[in-house]
């Protein structure tokens, strides 16, 4: 017969065991943002799917800071086995131009997995600014109003896209940041600031409230949640040109089949009808797979990097 200590041998054994099995049937999707922003949103739209798609079960992990330089770095030096991902978007591309001394290197630390769409970029003005179109908001700008534009802060894509305009406009628009975009729209609709620029579905409610003007699509096409709006090419501007997206990376050196495995389950999700229309309703369209968001990841890379850089631009 067993003793007692034998048996709890057996029994704590078997429990490690069942422990290291759970954690390993986990997949985190770690979210560089607090709880509740669009990247947090995504996240859990799509997690309940993936779990039923993988057969694991999909957590969540809010790990917010650093401008999202945080959880992409937590992501990065992880175990690469596909059960820790990070959920990215432009942004991650632009802090590798933003900010200094980055403990990882986002090319190369963190290959991507799957895109799972993007979103258009809108610039609006308060009402009271007294401009129609982006014709009239460049001609005020030059004939030497002091204008000030939000951001949710300094190296945000919403920072980045109040420079683009600077730039093609030959305007010198003051960059004013706030600590997220909530506060930077409430200070627009009270007057203290005249434009900033966001994703379309962050702006919509304002711009169809009439609480704020629309002036241009940050694109080469119209928006089909704002059909009115006239996009970069039609407002004589197309250098305007930023869509945010959002996706899945993971880190270096995950192995093919798993990484294919990945891909698969997150395709599956994101082409299933419900899910395809829940991002659309938050104006997410156009999922792509590993190939695809690999290229595109590349030219991002390629083009914002310098663009910061040459800007200036350097987060706090």
């Amino acid at each position: 017969m067993r003793s007692i200590f034998q048996r709890g041998a057996v029994l704590l054994a078997l429990s490690l065991c069942a422990g290291a099995a759970g954690a390993a049937d986990v997949v985190k999707l770690v979210v560089p943002f607090a709880a509740g922003g669009p990247v947090d949103q995504v996240a859990r739209i799509l997690a309940p799917g993936l779990s039923a798609a993988l057969g694991q079960n999909v957590i969540v992990d809010n790990r917010g800071g650093a401008g999202g330089t945080i959880g992409a770095n937590y992501v990065a030096k992880s175990t690469p086995d596909g059960t820790t991902l990070l959920v990215g978007s432009l942004g991650f591309v632009m802090a590798s131009g933003t900010v200094p001394n980055l403990p990882y290197n986002p090319r190369k630390d963190l290959e991507p997995v799957a895109l799972f769409g993007q979103v258009q970029t809108l610039l609006v003005v308060r009402n009271s600014l007294g401009v129609n179109s982006l014709a009239e908001l460049v001609a005020k700008a030059r004939g030497g109003a002091k204008l000030g534009f939000g951001s949710s802060g300094v190296g945000s894509t919403m920072h980045i896209g109040g420079e683009i305009l600077n730039m093609a406009a030959g305007t010198n628009a003051v960059h004013v940041p706030y600590r997220g975009a909530a506060p930077a729209i409430a200070d627009l609709l009270a007057g203290n600031i005249d434009m900033l620029n966001a994703d379309v579905p962050v702006l919509k409610p304002f711009v169809k409230d009439g609480r704020v003007k629309a002036l241009v699509i940050y694109d080469a096409r119209r928006s089909p949640d704002l059909p009115d709006v006239p996009d970069a090419k039609e407002a004589g501007m197309p250098a305007l040109d930023m869509s945010n997206w959002y996706g899945a990376l993971a880190p270096a050196g995950v192995p093919a089949d798993v990484r294919k495995r990945l891909e698969a389950a997150f395709m599956k999700v994101l082409q299933s009808p419900e899910t395809a229309a829940r991002l659309a309703d938050a104006g997410i369209r156009g999922p792509l797979g590993t190939a695809e968001f690999r290229t595109k990841l590349n030219a991002d890379f390629d083009r914002w990097v310098p663009f910061v850089q040459k800007a200036g631009i350097r987060s706090e």
